[in-house]
């Protein structure tokens, strides 16, 4: 199984029991393969402050503290990732949040499986080279 990192929207579905492909594929990588699972800062952000309750921000914070992260040279990352969207944008592509950008660079930068739920995601790998599920 290959290192993956999964989208806040996966994360967000998960938690609140949702059950499509990608949750699936979660929950598989969970109880089978979770030392592959890769998290990105942004993503622990992104989740944590959604949660409405101080009980799940403990719990999850911990569970996904627990996970693996990439070392990254985050002032190169952002740089990667501002071109990018820059990138994107002259080929016509808008990218509404540009998190969405940060996360796709960390993917791309380190060559992992990217699970989503987000359509800015679909056309970041239409046009770049993000390895979607």
């Amino acid at each position: 199984m290959k290192k993956a990192i999964f989208d806040t929207s996966v994360w967000i579905s998960h938690s609140n029991g949702g059950e499509n492909p990608q949750t699936l594929v979660l929950e598989d990588y969970l109880k089978n393969f979770p030392k592959k699972i890769y998290i990105t800062p942004t993503i622990l952000q992104e989740f944590l402050m959604g949660l409405r309750y101080e009980s799940d921000l403990v719990k999850y914070k911990f569970q996904l503290q627990s996970l693996n992260s990439f070392k990254s040279d985050w002032e190169r990352t952002s740089i990667d990732a501002a071109k990018l969207y820059f990138d994107l944008r002259k080929k016509g592509v808008t990218i509404r949040k540009s998190n969405d950008c940060l996360i796709a660079q960390v993917a791309i930068e380190n060559d992992v499986l990217f699970v989503h739920l987000d359509s800015d995601f679909d056309l970041i790998a239409k046009n770049s080279p993000l390895r979607i599920f």
